[in-house]
């Protein structure tokens, strides 16, 4: 096209325009529109004509905008089509036109922002042509130098109509806003700001300002007269905007440094009684604090340790007194929301980090912290009390611990208040809550691995976290016990850990467990026993009768048995004699606690110490297998060799008529030859008679009073029996015949004999069951068996096997026997006296009077609990005078001691010099 052309089209067009304007309505808007927009860009001269016509589109625009309340569906209207028109147009012109839109922008949205003051800023902000005008204006600022940015920023902020939009234009340049903005009074930089700081990229040129500012304030060179009101301006508007209180407050332990706090005291000092620190007051820093993050707290506490006489730690004291008190105040108050005490809850692990490692003051004073946290938000209440039990390495932490629940319990009901037992019934069970979450977490950070293993840092004396919870809990515990410490008159801690029954005997019996898995580098790898000790220590000063609370459950109470005699057993072994009789002691006390109110209880500990003595931990009590060649290797048995022929070379003992010979053998088919024993059965060493007694101590403490002794020990002779007897069939009281044992039973009572032979606890729980009379006769099964045993092995030695080892054994077992039944009553004088005649007869001799004498009585005479009558005294004992026996029982023992008067005869007078012949 030519120019002449050119200045046609350009001519028509503006007189088309101007004609247009003049008449302008809504239905020609798109049309002038689309015709200014080709004139600014081909006649600039027509530059200011086309914008104030913009502007009046923009205006009408903007009222279409807020009076139309869906004005989104209605896009038909021109005015609203045509700022969509003028927005790229404007935005596409380059750097060239931007010196001129930029300010016609902003004189723009400062007019409307004045006109509609009374139009809310969210509404306007969201109306669309305002939106558009804003990314005008950016977009153009973008294209400008920095003079002219700062110009137009200036121009902004000049009016405070436009707060808001100084914010959203600021987000393109928040480093040349921000300090801008804080040469405003207070309530303008706020507004300013809080719109600016809705762009997160722009919250960190606030903070950079802020600072720039503050530090400023603190140099001693410049005008000192206009930085004299800057601390007090910051303060001011922080304390009327968030956004600036949380820049000041972030990373405010890099802010206020030692140095930058002694400039600030000093400068503080000398400019408080200024006209504009006089509402920067005490006051006024207490409800800045409340909203600021808890690091300022601490940041407060340290300063203000009493440690220095300085002014400022007087001061800061002051201001945390004031502080906690109001925090306290607000506290009380559970649906108002405390900006410190949320900080607090996120970063609550610093907090109680700082219970542990910081100074006495500052512990104090979080404790108070922690009571409104733990007050207003159970689950930190919880958390709390697990934390400190487990971390807790001293007295004063632990008392921190108790002032924490006493105080949230007390927190919101009055001292003197009826409510108060109300109230702490309700956090009990957060209480309990938190032993149990302490309990779980110690055991879990035990198989954790650490790194203190890893780079060999790891202390001597270093225990298992849960040896420190369970330190911890006694100590507590203890407490509670003196009756000197008010605050836990109620028992919290011993109704928690009475609740945690089943729990705390779990963690005994998994840590007493020898099987129980050590993972190297955990603390799982350290020794368990103080531990162990520690939890048995609990479960001692628990009260586990229901006196003072809720009785526990049957499931607790078994479970808490089976750990207790799991750790008797584990004490058993060890080395240390004072710590063994110690731990013995705890645990035989909680046995008695256990058993004294449930017979169930009763019963499995005795099956659990019985069973586990005789078979599982028989090495520990000097017991021997009933079979002592069952693991023999089968390659020191040649092929050649047959079993028949050892059993056949055995001696005399296999050639009993009508018997069952396979259990007088020399060995066990598939097995091989019995392996010769030349050790001596009863000769245990002492350790192992000290091991039997605390056993016999254990099974003693699961009785109670005569009456439980007698019934305690009833059950252990019945267990016994049961434990010990290979089927039930014969497990009666009577004695049979002796050919009857030889035909029918001898294989089951060898049996039960060579198992109490093997067993020094079995025969010494049949020792303590004599005392308690009538409880031996329940046994008679069993001493039936060994004296049947003694009878076919006595009678196949005969006299040329006197000397012999086996002999020698056999009469230790009879002596063992005769003992035994003359303790428990069931052989009457002059009976009684076979035990001293023993030793001096021949294995003939023997064996008829145990046939004659003991055999042939108890057939007649069936051990019985009728034998025993009862005393006034609750006593059992059979009358001497009303229990001789007749002389077909006595009259073998006559014989032998006057064939044998030279060495036996002392004895005559004493057993039958008084004794009334029955003819």
């Amino acid at each position: 096209m030519n120019s002449q052309n050119k200045s046609t089209v350009l001519s028509a067009d503006l007189n088309n325009f101007i004609y247009g304007v003049s008449r302008r309505n809504a239905q020609n808007a798109p049309d002038l529109t689309k015709t200014g927009v080709n004139l600014l860009k081909n006649f600039p001269a027509a530059r200011d004509a086309v914008l104030e016509y913009f502007a009046m589109v923009f205006h009408d625009a903007v009222n279409m905008s807020i009076s139309q309340s869906e004005y989104e569906a209605d896009m038909g209207n021109g005015s609203l089509e045509s700022v969509n028109m003028i927005g790229p147009e404007l935005c596409s012109l380059g750097q060239a036109w931007a010196p001129f839109i930029a300010p016609w922008c902003i004189n723009l949205i400062m007019d409307i922002a004045t006109k509609k003051s009374s139009v809310p800023n969210t509404t306007l902000q969201n109306a669309d042509p305002v939106r558009i005008l804003l990314d005008i204006t950016t977009q153009n600022l973008t294209l400008l130098n920095s003079e002219e940015r700062a110009k137009c920023i200036d121009m902004m902020l000049g009016s405070r109509a436009c707060s808001w939009a100084v914010g959203w234009v600021g987000r393109a340049e928040p480093a040349l806003v921000a300090p801008r903005a804080l040469q405003l009074g207070a309530d303008a930089a706020r507004a300013v700001l809080a719109h600016l700081a809705n762009h997160p990229p722009a919250t960190h040129h606030v903070r950079v300002a802020l600072l720039h500012l503050f530090h400023e304030a603190l140099r001693e060179d410049g005008d000192s007269e206009k930085k004299r009101e800057v601390i007090p301006y910051l303060l001011t508007l922080a304390s009327k905007s968030d956004i600036v209180l949380k820049a000041l407050t972030q990373d405010i332990e890099q802010t206020l440094t030692d140095e930058v706090m002694e400039r600030l005291c000093a400068v503080c000092a000398s400019q408080c009684k200024s006209v504009a620190w006089a509402d920067v007051g005490p006051g006024a820093l207490v409800a800045l604090l409340l909203r600021a993050d808890v690091r300022c707290l601490l940041l407060l506490l340290r300063h203000a340790l009493p440690t220095s006489a300085h002014p400022k730690n007087g001061f800061c004291r002051q201001l945390v007194a004031n502080l906690l008190q109001q925090l306290e105040y607000e506290g009380l108050h559970r649906d108002k929301t405390i900006p410190l005490i949320t900080s607090a809850v996120e970063e609550i692990h610093i907090v109680r980090d700082k219970l542990l490692d910081g100074s006495q003051y500052e512990k104090f004073c979080l404790a108070r912290v922690l009571i409104v946290i733990s007050s207003n938000l159970p689950s930190e209440f919880v958390s709390t009390i697990s934390y400190l039990l487990q971390h807790s390495r001293d007295e004063s932490t632990l008392a921190l611990l108790v002032r924490i629940v006493s105080g949230t319990i007390r927190m919101h009901v009055p001292n003197d208040s009826s409510d108060i037992n109300l109230d702490t019934d309700r956090y009990q069970n957060l209480i309990k809550t938190g032993v149990e979450y302490a309990l779980r977490d110690a055991m879990l950070a035990d198989d954790e691995i650490k790194s203190c293993f890893i780079d060999g840092s790891m202390p001597e004396d270093q225990k298992t976290y849960l040896h420190y919870f369970s330190l911890n809990i006694i100590k507590l515990l203890r407490w509670e016990n003196s009756g000197r410490v008010p605050h836990l008159s109620t028992r919290p801690f011993g109704r928690a850990v009475e609740a945690n029954l089943y729990r705390v005997g779990d963690a005994l019996q998994q840590y007493a467990s020898l099987l129980r898995v050590r993972r190297d580098s955990t603390m799982a790898s350290l020794d368990e026993m103080p531990t162990c000790h520690a939890l048995a220590e609990i479960l001692d000063r628990v009260d586990m009768s229901g006196a003072n609370g809720p009785a526990p459950t049957v499931e607790d109470i078994l479970k808490v048995v089976r750990a207790t005699v799991q750790y008797f057993f584990r004490c058993i072994h060890l080395k240390d004699t004072s710590e063994k009789l110690r731990s013995v002691t705890i645990a035989c006390r909680l046995l008695h606690k256990q058993c004294v109110h449930t017979h169930l209880a009763r019963s499995l500990a005795m099956r659990e110490l019985l069973e586990t003595a005789m078979f599982r931990e028989d090495t520990a009590f000097g017991s021997r297998p009933v079979i002592p060649n069952i693991i023999s290797a089968m390659n020191k048995w040649n092929n050649g060799d047959l079993l028949i022929h050892f059993n056949q070379k055995h001696g005399p003992i296999t050639q009993l008529t009508q018997s069952h010979t396979s259990v007088f053998h020399a060995g066990i088919i598939g097995k091989g030859v019995r392996k010769q024993d030349n050790s001596d059965a009863n000769d245990i060493p002492p350790i192992l008679t000290t091991n039997i007694e605390l056993l016999m101590g254990a099974l003693m403490s699961c009785m109670e009073g005569d009456r439980g002794l007698v019934e305690g020990n009833k059950s252990m002779v019945l267990l016994l029996v049961e434990v010990v007897s290979p089927d039930v069939m014969y497990n009666g009281w009577p004695w049979p015949d002796e050919d009857f044992t030889k035909q029918v039973s001898i294989e089951r009572e060898l049996y039960m004999c060579g198992a109490l032979d093997g067993a020094g606890v079995a025969r010494a729980a049949l020792r303590r069951a004599a005392r308690a009379r009538p409880c031996l006769c329940l046994a008679s099964t069993l001493l039936r068996a060994k004296a049947a045993s003694f009878l076919h092995r006595l009678s196949a030695y005969l006299d040329r096997h006197t000397q012999s080892a086996e002999m020698a054994k056999e009469r230790v077992s009879l002596e063992d026997l005769l003992s035994t039944m003359t303790l428990g009553n069931l052989l009457p004088h002059p009976l009684s006296h076979m035990l001293e005649l023993a030793p001096e007869l021949t294995a003939g001799e023997i064996v008829q009077v145990l046939r004659d004498c003991l055999w042939n009585y108890t057939r007649d005479h069936v051990p019985s609990p009728t034998m025993f009558p009862c005393d006034r005294n609750g006593l059992h004992w059979r009358d001497p005078s009303s229990c001789k026996p007749p002389t077909i029982y006595t009259d073998t023992l006559r014989l032998i001691i006057q064939m044998r008067i030279s060495k036996l005869g002392h004895m005559y007078p004493i057993m039958f010099l008084n004794l009334k012949k029955e003819h």
